[in-house]
């Protein structure tokens, strides 16, 4: 009888704990597009905001949109290139599934996830 209720008791934390907030969403894109290649290379810190987050079509899902500036144009990064400096504005749509990024687009034309344009 006591292993059904410690059972019991596994299955409804396990349950309770997935619960997952558009607080979590937020926090998990930020750190996220704060670790990803564009931002890392050169993005400016005191640019970076989150502007919406938006429950998406799924229970615990978000769409998450940040913005920031970066110090050259482009994505990823971009060492190997030779830049011009040039302060570039991205929108970054973020997408948070039950606490995983799913997909995270800049600008409606790079996959920040695959590294590779969308055009």
């Amino acid at each position: 009888m006591s292993r059904k209720i410690l059972l019991l008791i596994i299955l409804v934390t396990g349950c309770i704990s997935q619960v997952h907030t558009a607080e979590e969403a937020q926090q998990i894109a930020a750190d996220y597009i704060k670790n990803a290649p564009t931002y890392m290379f050169d993005g400016i810190p005191k640019t970076f905001k989150v502007t919406s987050v938006e429950p998406a079509d799924c229970e615990g899902c978000f769409e998450v949109i940040i913005e920031f500036d970066s110090a050259y144009p482009g994505y990823g990064t971009r060492s190997v290139y030779f830049l011009i400096r040039k302060i570039s504005h991205h929108t970054a749509r973020v997408r948070v599934e039950k606490g995983q990024v799913t997909e995270a687009i800049l600008d409606d034309l790079w996959d920040e996830m695959a590294q590779e344009s969308l055009v």
